[in-house]
């Protein structure tokens, strides 16, 4: 029998680690906008939305801007990073066409399976996100995650009062949890929130990285994987 010292704290990341991020964000521009798609990279045009959302955040905490001046304005930057312009009444329709499609999503395909055998196997599984706890607990209610995860293992940034990259949030994860962080895994695709904060808390962390992305420091993730199919083959333990 193993003994609880085998076991692990397993956390992730919510927004494109447990869903892709990128598929409401697809059907509002095409709603709104009607693009060309002939020369538009979605992806790419939404890391950038992601980037300016990481820049802009801290002045949202900080409450030097209002929550829904962010969420307009990081469109309205990365449109123009990508060589779009939209006017403010457009970034403010894509947002809040992208806002209502956020709760009628799926999880990534093999997330579920993951999720049921290490809860199955006696580790801790949680969430730790950045975002207003309302809106993120609606789309973990949307995914149906509540059913599967216990509220006191959901950590959502604007609640708890710290967010990532800090590493205290998951030095507070670790309290609360009662765990430890040399026995804590953290699964997340943001590479400087995700992979260089919880190093930096001394956690482990796989890096979901599905697009290829390049690191951005020398950090060295634990393990990387581009599929949830390559993370089950993973030494995890």
């Amino acid at each position: 029998m193993e003994t609880r010292s085998n076991k692990l704290a397993i956390f992730f990341d919510l927004d494109d680690t447990l869903y892709d991020h990128l598929v409401p964000f697809k059907e509002a521009v095409r709603e709104v906008l009607s693009p060309d798609e002939s020369s538009l990279d979605f992806a790419e045009l939404f890391y950038k939305v992601r980037h300016h959302s990481d820049v802009l955040w801290p002045m949202y905490l900080r409450g030097e801007i209002p929550l829904e001046e962010t969420r307009v304005r990081r469109l309205e930057l990365a449109f123009a990073e990508y060589g779009l312009q939209i006017d403010r009444d457009q970034a403010s329709a894509v947002q809040a066409a992208y806002i209502g499609r956020q709760y009628s999503i799926d999880m990534i395909e093999g997330v579920r399976e993951h999720l049921e055998r290490f809860i199955a196997d006696g580790h801790k599984v949680g969430i730790i996100t950045n975002g207003p706890k309302d809106h993120q607990m609606s789309k973990i209610r949307g995914l149906g995650l509540d059913q599967i995860i216990p509220e006191d293992m959901i950590f959502i940034s604007d609640a708890v009062g710290l967010a990532k990259p800090d590493p205290e949030i998951f030095v507070h994860v670790n309290q609360k949890t009662g765990t430890s962080a040399d026995h804590s895994l953290y699964i997340g695709d943001t590479w400087a929130n995700d992979v260089v904060g919880s190093l930096a808390a001394g956690w482990k962390v796989c890096w979901y990285n599905p697009r290829g992305r390049q690191p951005a420091t020398d950090h060295k993730p634990s393990y990387i994987f581009t599929n949830y199919k390559e993370f089950g083959e993973l030494p995890l333990m």
